[in-house]
């Protein structure tokens, strides 16, 4: 009996042995083709935001990290034409999303006009508070084309709080988080694009 089960003992380690080293294997072939498809993802969603024909650079290189007011390590896209300032993309979080952190992509113009802003990834409420998503509600596009003024402008809310940002019908937590973050990014992004443009590149990972 004690044979018996020291072979199946040895059987059962070669064979988490042999598992361990083909998702490896795995992992390492397929590492290249999740980063092209991430890459490919990110630069669509970058030009939805920023119109391509707005900027010549590499959008998806053209990166650069800072830190925001809580201490979260975030990325700037940058678009440039001819060597000129034009917008930003700027990721950012929401932190007081109804079921926790909210990522978001927030693109802000030169002239401090909002171009487009997409969520990339959340943990709301489905049905109620993932109206945030394009695919879900065109909500999210009710940023574009307009600017904040300062820390002051009230317009920058929900309608329930004053504001001309709309909210959902029974979820009013998420998009006020949402339009918070997207105000303070903008208004970030105003008080510091002199020192976002001139920046080295910093970015290694999407």
């Amino acid at each position: 009996m004690k044979m018996v089960i020291e072979k199946n003992a040895r059987i059962l380690a070669l064979f988490a042995i042999a598992c361990t080293a083909i998702v490896g294997v795995v992992n390492v072939l397929t590492e290249d083709r999740i980063e092209i498809q991430h890459q490919k993802y990110l630069l669509n969603t970058l030009n939805e935001i920023i119109a391509p024909d707005t900027y010549n650079n590499e959008l998806y290189l053209d990166c650069v990290l800072f830190t925001d007011e809580n201490n979260n390590e975030q990325k700037a896209y940058l678009a440039r034409l001819n060597s000129v300032p034009v917008a930003a993309a700027l990721t950012a979080i929401a932190p007081d999303g109804y079921n926790g952190n909210i990522e978001l992509l927030v693109a802000v113009q030169n002239d401090k006009t909002v171009s487009g802003v997409r969520v990339l990834a959340h943990n709301e409420t489905p049905g109620l508070g993932d109206k945030v998503e394009l695919r879900k509600s065109n909500w999210i596009t009710s940023f574009n084309g307009k600017s904040v003024e300062d820390e002051n402008d009230s317009r920058w809310n929900v309608a329930k709080d004053g504001g001309m940002f709309d909210q959902f019908t029974g979820a009013t937590i998420t998009p006020r988080a949402v339009v918070k973050t997207v105000t303070r990014t903008a208004l970030y992004f105003e008080k510091n694009k002199a020192a976002l443009f001139s920046s080295t590149h910093s970015c290694r990972k999407p």
